[in-house]
């Protein structure tokens, strides 16, 4: 039996312009959809970025579709989805985004699980069981009564896959869910799902990236390209298809002729923490960054990565130790984890004005981009373009990265490589924070992992890999 199906889907997008003018978009968002989802599957969907991913996902939870026009038909269970009453959709469909902050509404952990509860008009005695139950499976007794905002970002992700399960849905929909985690929470968050899955027999649909932990879990693969479906098949009757529409980049570097003999920024001795009473996140932290150089910088969720790059940026001033540049004024680009902080146009092509690049002027990498469209309705590899090129037009001294390949295909990847090469051959320096080891091993000079509110000693690119046991491919 189908939980869901899904005959001749077509969608495209509507967009606002400056002036208010709705407009209806040229291009399909998505175009000629059939899938059959069985009941209690595992389905990986994939693809290129911007290829309709999280948008088939969205048209699946009724409350947050997306605007735009609508063709075709979505069953679930037999019936039409979007007859459904708010309640019935509520109780039986679940979505998990890649941005944990997006989704958590409540301050203490034990609340975020009686939300949902709350809202569907629980009584007293069932929330309290459920949310023992919850707390229980998902080994979350230790952190009930923790802070939302303090928690790791692996934490808050298993803190909403709870309370989305506190309601027994029949269909859980996952967006990018691992795209911020470190190897090891993914590990973890993974692991939980395929519990669930055992003990509940829910119906999973995850939309990702990394793919490495998700195909031995998956019944059927599906594979995305340009609002289409490329292949729907098992694992191993996919794996032609995954190849031609997301080839693997190569991860041999060339080594690079650049003079890295100037230092440009240099911290010494750093301490820094959120109140007087919490503890330390960065403890006599020092480093050394060089001139036209590329750092990576790896390590667990919470581990202070965003915290120093926040720091460099000035955003963020250290109750001890120096944070020096060479010379004192710099311009500084900064692309945090979550790129919608910087968007304040409701179009891309208002957004490339507001940061004074021309049409014509436009990067080629965000030349296919809809001017007209949102840049909120932008996938998140798209949205990290747009950022980069936002960033990029003020031809900063030090380009920070915070999680740059979050939500971005082997494509995009490939571009981002392109850029930071070309910021460190025109003597800029690239400091970035990711989970990514591949891109890590394709784009840095020097990589170093972040422990205990420290850095350890930056090694190069060839050293770091062949010395690090888990932290290689």
């Amino acid at each position: 039996m189908n939980i869901l199906e899904i005959k001749d889907l077509n969608f495209i997008y509507e967009s606002i312009s400056d002036s208010g003018i709705k407009k209806r978009q040229e291009k399909y968002a998505l175009k000629g959809i059939n899938l059959d989802i069985p009941t209690g599957s595992i389905i990986t969907v994939c693809g290129p970025t911007g290829c309709g991913k999280s948008t088939l996902l969205r048209l699946i939870k009724q409350e947050i579709s997306p605007q735009g026009e609508k063709r075709g038909q979505i069953t679930f269970e037999g019936r039409d989805l979007y007859s459904l009453s708010q309640r019935e959709q509520a109780e039986n469909i679940a979505i998990l985004f890649q941005n944990p902050e997006d989704q958590i509404v409540t301050d203490k952990v034990w609340h975020e699980l009686a939300y949902s509860l709350e809202n569907l008009g629980f009584t007293r005695s069932d929330m309290e069981n459920r949310i023992a139950e919850m707390m229980s499976f998902f080994r979350l007794e230790s952190i009930s009564n923790e802070d939302t905002a303090t928690l790791s970002g692996g934490q808050k992700q298993l803190v909403l896959l709870a309370s989305l399960f506190a309601v027994s849905p029949k269909l859980l929909l996952l967006d990018e869910p691992i795209s911020q985690l470190d190897p090891e929470a993914s590990e973890q968050f993974i692991h939980t799902l395929m519990r669930l899955h055992d003990k509940l027999g829910t119906t999973i649909i995850i939309a990702e990236h990394k793919l490495q932990n998700l195909l031995p879990i998956s019944d059927r693969i599906i594979v995305m390209s340009e609002g289409r479906v490329a292949g729907y098949d098992t694992p191993t009757g996919i794996t032609d298809v995954l190849n031609r529409v997301l080839p693997p980049y190569d991860t041999n570097r060339c080594a690079k002729t650049n003079d890295h003999s100037e230092t440009i920024l240099t911290l010494k001795d750093v301490y820094f923490r959120y109140s007087l009473k919490s503890p330390d996140v960065l403890s006599c932290l020092r480093a050394d960054f060089k001139r036209g150089c590329s750092y990576a910088i790896f390590g667990c969720n919470a581990a202070g990565k965003t915290t120093l790059l926040n720091l460099i940026a000035g955003l963020y001033k250290p109750q001890e130790g120096t944070v020096k540049f060479n010379p004192k004024k710099l311009k500084i680009g900064y692309m945090p984890q979550n790129t919608d902080l910087l968007f304040i146009s409701d179009t891309v092509k208002g957004e490339l004005k507001s940061s004074g690049i021309s049409p014509d002027q436009a990067p080629a990498y965000i030349q296919q981009l809809d001017p007209e469209r949102s840049p909120f309705d932008l996938s998140g590899g798209e949205k990290q373009l747009l950022a980069l090129a936002k960033i990029s037009a003020s031809d900063p001294d030090i380009l920070l990265l915070d999680e740059p390949t979050k939500g971005v295909d082997v494509i995009l990847s490939k571009i981002l490589l392109d850029e930071i090469n070309r910021f460190t051959e025109n003597g800029k320096t690239v400091i970035m924070s990711t989970h990514d080891i591949a891109f890590a091993k394709a784009g840095a000079d020097m990589c170093s992992i972040m422990s205990m509110g420290r850095l350890t000693a930056f090694k190069t690119n060839k050293d770091f890999f062949e010395s690090n046991k888990l932290y290689s491919i």
